[in-house]
């Protein structure tokens, strides 16, 4: 494991994906739920938790240099206290990738494959990620860096072909409520930017002459102009009545028709959603297993990758009874859930480190 190595453009592109697989389809409804038409300034505010977590991260690193977050958590809070917490933080990886995972497998079957077993998209995803987390960090970050700039140009390009279609009064009055509807707004996509706290488990495996900094606020950057580009188009296509729509994005790509022959662009929506979903449950999957074998003191973390996989399906399904009863948890106990695990601990991670450090010295 210790051999593998990508550049600091892989890890960008792995990070922006990682985050980004699933928020074009879910994050529009949500902030338009509170924003309203300012739902495009959110997404904005929320990229604050991003640059955050990412430098957190950065600043760990740079304190316990080659080392991944279990091995910091280990080395700051001692043994006992340190395998405890770090139990804790892997079980609320497989509830989180198991909750991505059926988020995936959901919009699969409810926008294309209706008459497809739910589980059968489940075992399918999980199996193809299990080969790649199985072939190492290298080749996630080989696709990444192919299909992490296709991802951004499609959603680029549907943005910019719908554009006949916009009504850009839908933006007016721009803080017509002030800014608490966008600041609330605001708290769905920044638990998607609360994710980029796990770049601490690939900085070990950057090469040292790249900046891996820059690489996580690249992601970040990206990030940010991708939900902004995916809430102005749902915006001006729909105004406030995005909140309605389950997958907003994917309903106004079927209003691209260029002359009677460039249409049907949802097939494209759903190919961004594949490759994206992908990567992010690759990314999920890597870091989990790479946490539990060290967690468990393993020398190659490829022993866990298929127990691991039959661990996520099963999640998958025990996360949500059904599809309405995951998209309620997204704003209501999700939030506090990620908080939690994703802001909050980094910073007393940090805090932690700071003061043993200051005491060692």
């Amino acid at each position: 494991m210790n051999k593998e190595q990508i550049s600091s453009v892989q890890l960008g592109l792995m990070m922006y994906l990682m985050v980004g697989g699933t928020s074009i389809l879910v994050v529009p409804s949500f902030t338009a739920m509170f924003a309203g038409q300012d739902m495009w300034i959110s997404p904005i505010l929320g990229s604050i938790f991003g640059v955050v977590n990412v430098w957190i991260a950065w600043r760990i690193h740079r304190m316990h240099p080659g080392k991944t977050w279990i091995q910091q958590v280990k080395g700051v809070f001692g043994r006992v206290l340190g395998n405890v917490i770090c139990a804790i933080i892997i079980f609320f990886q497989i509830d989180a990738i198991g909750l991505i995972t059926r988020e995936y497998a959901e919009f699969i079957v409810q926008a294309f494959l209706s008459q497809t077993p739910l589980v059968m998209i489940i075992a399918s995803i999980v199996l193809t990620c299990s080969f790649a987390v199985r072939s190492g960090v290298e080749v996630i970050g080989r696709f990444a860096l192919i299909f992490g700039p296709i991802f951004f140009l499609f959603v680029l390009a549907i943005f910019l072909f719908l554009m006949p279609e916009y009504r850009f009064s839908n933006i007016l009055p721009v803080f017509g409520r002030g800014i608490n509807p966008a600041l609330k707004g605001s708290l769905e996509p920044s638990l998607w930017f609360m994710e980029f706290w796990f770049i601490s488990s690939f900085y070990p495996l950057v090469r040292k002459e790249d900046n891996g900094l820059k690489a996580g606020m690249f992601a970040v950057l990206f990030m940010m102009l991708t939900m902004a580009l995916t809430n102005f188009t749902c915006l001006f296509m729909y105004g406030e009545a995005t909140a309605n729509l389950t997958f907003p994005f994917l309903s106004a790509s079927r209003y691209i028709n260029i002359s009677d022959f460039f249409s049907h662009v949802e097939a494209i929506v759903m190919a961004l959603w594949i490759l994206g979903g992908f990567v992010q449950i690759s990314m999920w999957y890597f870091t989990l297993v790479q946490s539990t074998s060290q967690w468990l003191k393993l020398k190659d973390y490829r022993l866990l990758v298929f127990p691991v996989g039959l661990l996520i399906g099963g999640f998958s399904i025990w996360v949500a009874k059904n599809f309405q009863q995951m998209l309620q948890f997204f704003p209501t106990g999700g939030a506090g859930y990620s908080i939690c695990f994703l802001f909050l601990f980094p910073i007393l991670l940090l805090m932690a480190a700071w003061i043993r450090r200051k005491i060692a010295s």
